[in-house]
């Protein structure tokens, strides 16, 4: 009879049946909704952009994984997901070219040169957007006019930027900015009602944690209401900047990034109110007419001091003193 083999492996021994292929799949799946909004209001030209964002990220994570002699991923869906994304934040206008510098970044400078995916310290997509954005930066607000009767050609942080809050009620209702129809933007963030179907299809699934998107919308919420109660005329509601530009975009697809953003429940509230609030502060008084994305970039420096802050231990024994 042959004797039983005593195994000794490195933790956890319990696997929770999830992967990376999971992840990435449910990901996909919850972008969809926006992704069929962009396509409905700009047609082919949003789903050119969506296809060679996605194609060329995947195109690129193959042949650097292939330069550097690592194991080709590409099945794992991580690099399409990330060209997915990367696609949500675009212009439907943005030239071939520039998305396809686009994705070289995010897989080069927001992956593979750290040595591969959960190695990064950045989120490739914000690397790529923000590279865009100081590159590029007529390019990256050349919007196209979506289908449907359209009050402005601009999207409504710039209405609120260049006409003050009185315009506000002229050109939009909140229902207007809840559905998105018509409403000038990037591709993917100018349907709420598209990502927070997807933002909640992620939760049930347990792909992301509610404490970060919560706490960045709510970051954003009270920011805006102490300006807003403060002076009401010069500052715009806390309902319209949570329903205009791309607060929820970057709340459920951008800050929960799992290798960038902080792994303890206090880490997560403390970095999501972060987001929301630089947010806000940049809308407010940079040059940027939307912060959500800058804000995400910058506070992920501060993950590894937020994952400090560790949880309380139950079941620890003080020594005794003796007498």
């Amino acid at each position: 009879m042959k004797a039983p083999e005593l195994v000794v492996s490195a933790t956890p021994h319990i696997h929770s049946g999830n992967s990376v292929r999971k992840m990435m799949l449910s990901i996909i799946i919850a972008l969809l909704p926006a992704v069929g909004m962009g396509c409905y209001l700009y047609g082919f030209a949003a789903l050119k952009v969506i296809a060679i964002s996605v194609i060329s990220a995947v195109a690129w994570e193959a042949i650097f994984q292939k330069m550097m002699g690592r194991e080709i991923t590409v099945s794992d869906l991580s690099g399409a997901a990330s060209g997915l994304i990367f696609a949500m934040l675009l212009p439907p206008t943005l030239p071939w070219w520039i998305i396809i510098i686009g994705t070289l970044l995010l897989i080069l400078l927001g992956k593979e040169i750290y040595g591969g995916r959960g190695c990064n310290p950045f989120n490739g997509v914000l690397v790529a957007y923000v590279a865009l954005q100081l590159s590029y930066p007529q390019q990256m607000i050349a919007w196209a006019i979506p289908e449907g009767d359209l009050m402005t050609e601009f999207p409504p942080l710039q209405v609120l930027r260049d006409e003050g809050v009185s315009s506000l009620a002229m050109y939009f209702t909140n229902k207007d900015l809840l559905l998105g129809i018509p409403i000038i933007g990037a591709i993917g963030e100018v349907s709420k009602v598209a990502l927070l179907l997807g933002g909640i299809f992620l939760i049930i699934r347990r792909t992301i944690s509610w404490y970060i998107p919560a706490s960045f919308l709510l970051g954003m919420v009270i920011f805006s209401g102490i300006f807003w109660l403060s002076d009401a005329e010069q500052y715009a509601s806390p309902v319209f900047h949570l329903l205009a530009g791309g607060g929820f975009l970057a709340a459920f697809f951008l800050a929960t990034d799992p290798t960038t953003s902080p792994v303890t429940k206090p880490g997560m509230i403390i970095y999501g109110l972060l987001c929301g609030v630089l947010a806000m502060i940049i809308r407010m008084w940079s040059q940027w007419i939307d912060g959500a994305y800058f804000a995400i970039f910058i506070i992920s420096m501060l993950t590894p001091l937020l994952d400090k802050i560790k949880p309380r231990v139950y079941g620890r024994v003080k020594a005794s003193v003796s007498s």
